[in-house]
């Protein structure tokens, strides 16, 4: 087999050189866009085609060929309508190659083509093993159909632009609404689901009725755990857990200071966050302007005695370190606190600015504390709310209290359902307001603070 390579401006004029030079029966095995000069000045020259042809000399080859519609021939007729040269490479090579499968003799000796005069069958020249040419052609034609693969993929129009197209126009609005708020499109066509089985078609083509029916829906699925400590409860022991930079220590110092200053109940604090020099004091530094009692444990056998020693405080709570997905054993022991104690609520702090793919691990990673709430931290650096109600929807676990800003003891509040409703049907009412649990209260400040402000930890 003779190959050859050609630069053309066109199809056209490569085609008629590889006429000219090679003849009629010559193959396209592969086409491709390159640039006229040399590197580094290639980048700067007139682009081109770069054409590799080849012809099989054998006798029986040219005849067979010459029989059935030529390869060159219809690379041709295509180059004269409209010239279409934007994409060329996939189908000239494509067609190249399964031509040339098509024509080449068969090991067996048999030529693949009808030819109505029998002639003697030569000895097909030996393959040379070295000169991988069909091979590489197959991977330059794989990695073209890639190609095509990813240009299709992102063509396609996003979840966003697909949620609810079988639904109804006001409740693929709706619909639409939600995934925009960060709901997977399955949950939120399965809400819209109901709502079109259960209104009328009147109430159908109304966005305000919709909205209603939504907010009530919405409101319905997403449980509460309510306060840490009510009239009907005045003991309580709360273990905050949670991956490194969530909040948990902030969320336990506004936690204490609207139970110690608000509501008069006496708070002890607990830390196994030792790891950590500056989390200790930060923690320590609260505590003192509340006037509550703090203690270190190194181990889970401290905290218990801690508990113990503290027994007549309302409401004791323990921060914990963040733990890696390689430190399953002391997230067990973490568990085996509730073997301890007699009534200890597990809170799984989370930001809200976490990926769903991330909660999810997370919750995974967690599950050997047996997590009995959900906290969402950060909800002021956020203006999607869908991460709360899929979380929680998917988990079954009750939600407890949002964090929505550094400052102490204002910026938390306790989880409403209706309130989370109004965030994702994004509602004017639902945005954050300075004002949280401790509004009346007033911002401990920064210079009782010792002249620092507060973190999240």
């Amino acid at each position: 087999m003779k190959m050859k390579v050609f630069h053309a401006d066109t199809m056209h004029d490569a085609i008629r050189a590889i006429k000219e030079e090679l003849g009629p029966d010559a193959l396209i095995l592969s086409t491709k866009r390159v640039r006229r000069g040399s590197l580094p000045f290639s980048l700067f020259g007139r682009p081109l085609l770069e054409v590799t042809a080849a012809i099989d000399a054998s006798a029986d080859h040219a005849a067979s060929v010459q029989q059935a519609p030529s390869a060159i021939a219809q690379d041709e007729a295509h180059a004269s309508e409209g010239q279409r040269e934007q994409a060329p490479a996939f189908q000239d090579t494509l067609t190249a190659l399964l031509h040339y499968k098509k024509h080449t003799p068969s090991e067996s000796g048999d030529t693949n083509v009808r030819n109505p005069t029998p002639t003697p069958t030569p000895t097909p020249a030996p393959k040379p093993e070295s000169r991988p040419v069909p091979q590489g052609r197959f991977r330059h034609l794989k990695n073209e159909l890639l190609d095509l693969q990813q240009l299709l993929t992102s063509s396609l129009p996003d979840e966003l632009q697909t949620a609810g197209s079988g639904l109804p126009a006001p409740l693929a609005r709706a619909c639409r609404l939600l995934v925009a708020q960060g709901l997977r499109p399955s949950t939120a066509e399965s809400l819209c689901l109901t709502l079109r089985r259960d209104l009328s078609q009147e109430a159908l083509r109304s966005d305000r009725e919709i909205q209603d029916v939504l907010h009530r829906l919405c409101t319905e699925q997403i449980r509460v755990s309510g306060p840490l400590l009510d009239g009907a409860n005045d003991y309580k022991v709360a273990l905050f857990v949670g991956p490194s930079g969530a909040g948990k220590t902030t969320t336990i110092a506004k936690l204490a200071a609207h139970y110690r200053l608000q509501e008069g109940r006496s708070v002890a604090l607990i830390t196994l966050d030792t790891c950590r020099l500056a989390a200790v004091e930060h923690l320590r530094m609260y505590a003192k302007v509340l006037g509550l009692p703090l203690e270190t444990a190194q181990t889970t056998a401290e905290v218990v005695e801690g508990i113990r020693r503290h027994r007549q405080a309302s409401l004791i709570m323990i921060d914990t370190p963040g733990f890696g997905s390689h430190e399953s054993a002391q997230l067990m022991n973490l568990g085996q606190l509730k073997d301890s104690c007699e009534s200890i609520d597990t809170h799984l702090v989370l930001s809200a600015t976490t990926r769903m793919q991330d909660l999810r691990r997370t919750v995974a990673r967690y599950g050997a504390c047996t997590p009995s709430r959900l906290l969402f931290t950060k909800l002021d650096e956020t203006e999607e709310f869908g991460n709360l109600f899929e979380l929680a929807y998917q988990t079954t676990l009750p939600l407890s209290y949002w964090s929505n800003g550094q400052r102490v003891p204002e910026d938390i509040e306790l989880a409403d359902a209706a309130r989370l409703a109004d965030l994702l049907l994004d509602r004017g009412s639902a945005r954050f307001t300075p004002s949280g649990l401790s509004s009346s209260i007033g911002r401990i400040s920064a210079v009782s603070m010792g002249g620092t402000t507060p973190q999240h930890a």
